[in-house]
């Protein structure tokens, strides 16, 4: 009988353990099929591969997968509400069944939004038709820039409002470059296009009609006789000033250099995504605050992304406090100007008296309009500078401002190279001290 007991309840904890394993599984690949997105790869100006992961295929039935097909389409497009709708409107879908194709005859320069979907074509043969559910997350990338010697040659007819075509959108694309419209190319001559070619024409002398004609294609070939980068895209280099580990609970991560956000990673996200180079871990990040980084990243509206291009990185390329400190040694600074938080400036009375040297050691030194002086100063986060024991020769000189040179060191907050190659310094009260580099 003690037998039998121990034999039903090893069965029954293994059906439960058997269970739990399959309840695990069925978990994960739901979480698969509603969260992960389609994979883009081989990215190029006209093309890219569109995908399902083996994690995502693993929560797809074999019945599901015959009607599986993506669908695809301008994520910044612009559409008036007509009816027909236009064709170039609608969402462009790939073939049923294929869990694996490449979408041709997409715009260079352009950002798309793809998903994937299943078809509802034979269950809706019923009525009442079935809702389709099953829709994944959408994922976003954006084609390679064509050189602009590519696209415009390509303009070979007289353009006007109401036009349409890869024409006009090239055209778009290079008055968008050189700054003459504000707008997302659309392939369609409207009024923005239209003032947008008046304002060429007037800058180049030509009549100045709104129209693409013969003298306006001539220019547009000269102005794109060299290729330049992808205006979705820029290169910049800077100070790590912010980070945000917000993806380890499904959020989004980021780094900021020079105040400029650049989401590295988000939670769910399968999409194409860069890199960040230089540090062992994203955990470890909050160890190159103040260091120096260099950022290849797409633009968006709130800032800069990793997500659409595999080659776009950050790269940590300097330890926290280095960089500054390598630009700081090697010259003397002399006090410039003073800006008050009140609106008041403050110049030497005697140019080239006050200057301020820094040592690798964290010494600096110094002179007044009456004194030399001597102390250390302290890095924190490659921005934030604090000197302390100050101290200086004791002669007197009558209407000196050297007490108030010294105040400024003791309320310093902040220094920072400005783009000019100036010093600056950030007093606790607001004011602005500016310095004029010489070197040693």
């Amino acid at each position: 009988m003690t037998h039998n007991k121990f034999f039903i309840k090893s069965s029954l904890t293994g059906m439960l353990l058997l269970l739990a394993i399959q309840i695990s599984a069925l978990e994960q690949a739901v979480t698969a099929r509603y969260f992960n997105g389609p994979t883009i790869g081989s990215i190029t100006e006209s093309s890219a591969t569109v995908s399902l992961s083996q994690a995502v295929l693993s929560g797809i039935s074999n019945e599901e997968k015959p009607q599986i097909y993506f669908e695809y389409y301008e994520t910044n497009q612009v559409c008036i509400a007509i009816y027909p709708t236009p064709e170039y409107c609608l969402p462009k879908k790939t073939k049923v069944g294929e869990t694996s194709v490449t979408v041709r005859n997409l715009k260079p320069n352009t950002s798309y939004t793809v998903m994937y979907k299943r078809d509802n074509t034979i269950r809706c043969i019923t009525i009442p038709c079935p809702s389709n559910d099953f829709t994944s997350a959408s994922v976003e990338f954006a084609t390679k820039d064509m050189a602009s010697d590519l696209l415009i040659p390509s303009i070979t007819k007289n353009l006007k409002i109401g036009s349409r075509g890869p024409e006009v959108f090239a055209l778009q694309n290079l008055l968008v470059k050189k700054g003459y419209l504000v707008a997302t190319p659309t392939g369609y001559y409207g009024t923005l296009t239209f003032a947008a070619v008046k304002k060429l024409q007037r800058d180049h002398n030509i009549s100045v009609v709104g129209i693409v004609g013969p003298k306006t294609r001539e220019l547009l070939a000269r102005m794109c006789s060299v290729s330049h980068p992808d205006a979705l895209t820029e290169k910049f280099e800077g100070i790590v000033t912010a980070y945000s580990t917000a993806c380890f609970a499904d959020g989004e991560c980021s780094i900021s250099v020079d105040g400029k956000k650049i989401v590295t990673t988000i939670g769910w996200s399968q999409q194409t995504v860069g890199e960040v180079r230089g540090i062992s871990d994203f955990g470890s990040i909050e160890s190159s605050m103040g260091a120096r980084a260099k950022v290849y990243a797409r633009k968006t509206a709130d800032g800069y992304t990793l997500y659409g291009n595999s080659d776009y990185f950050i790269e940590i390329t300097s330890k926290k406090g280095e960089d500054l400190q390598a630009k700081l040694m090697g010259s003397s600074w002399f006090w410039d100007k003073t800006n008050i938080d009140s609106g008041v400036t403050i110049t030497p009375k005697q140019a080239g008296k006050f200057s301020l040297s820094f040592e690798s050691d964290g010494r600096i030194t110094g002179t007044t309009d009456c004194n030399s002086f001597f102390g250390n100063y302290g890095i924190e986060n490659g921005m934030l500078t604090t000197f302390s024991n100050i101290g200086s020769t004791k002669m007197y000189c009558q209407d000196s401002q050297e007490s108030l040179f010294i105040t400024y060191l003791d309320k310093t907050v902040k220094l920072s190279i400005d783009r000019f190659g100036g010093l600056i310094m950030t007093l606790s009260d607001g004011s602005v001290v500016s310095f004029e580099q010489k070197r040693n």
